[in-house]
């Protein structure tokens, strides 16, 4: 398995936070990970536990689908997505957790489980994953700071 967690301070509140990577996860996930193309509702209404979305991803010249389903949403605090795929069981979550009015840390976890042909890819991804993730955090970060607040 393989696993890490990032932890960032955003100058943001809490709520206009977790607008960005939550509640308007859809509209926001493509701006912070330049390999995600698209995300495409299922499930109609709100993000929220059981919303299912598509994944359009383009790596390395090729494009990919996958799908995924929101397994956990706290309002205003955690949400996680499972994405299951015949070569790889990955979970995300993010949460959020105030410091005071203008500021909050945004923790990313991920467990990924390579499965059949992929295993032998396992000891490359356990490095170049949490890379990969740190420069996601890094973009991450710097779109909930660029965006405008909601309301």
């Amino acid at each position: 398995m393989i696993a890490y967690t990032s932890e960032r301070q955003v100058s943001r509140s809490a709520e206009e936070t977790f607008d960005v990577i939550g509640t308007n996860l859809y509209e926001n996930h493509p701006k912070w990970e330049r390999e995600v193309v698209e995300i495409r509702p299922i499930t109609p209404g709100p993000v929220g536990v059981g919303s299912r979305a598509v994944m359009v991803r383009r790596e390395f010249g090729r494009s990919s689908e996958s799908e995924y389903a929101i397994t956990e949403f706290e309002g205003g605090r955690r949400i996680v997505a499972h994405h299951p795929d015949p070569t790889m069981d990955f979970n995300i979550g993010f949460e959020v957790t105030p410091i005071d009015g203008q500021s909050c840390t945004v923790r990313v976890d991920v467990k990924a489980q390579p499965l059949g042909w992929s295993r032998i890819l396992e000891p490359i991804m356990q490095l170049a994953m949490p890379r990969r993730g740190e420069r996601i955090m890094r973009d991450m970060v710097e779109v909930i700071e660029n965006t405008p607040a909601q309301g």
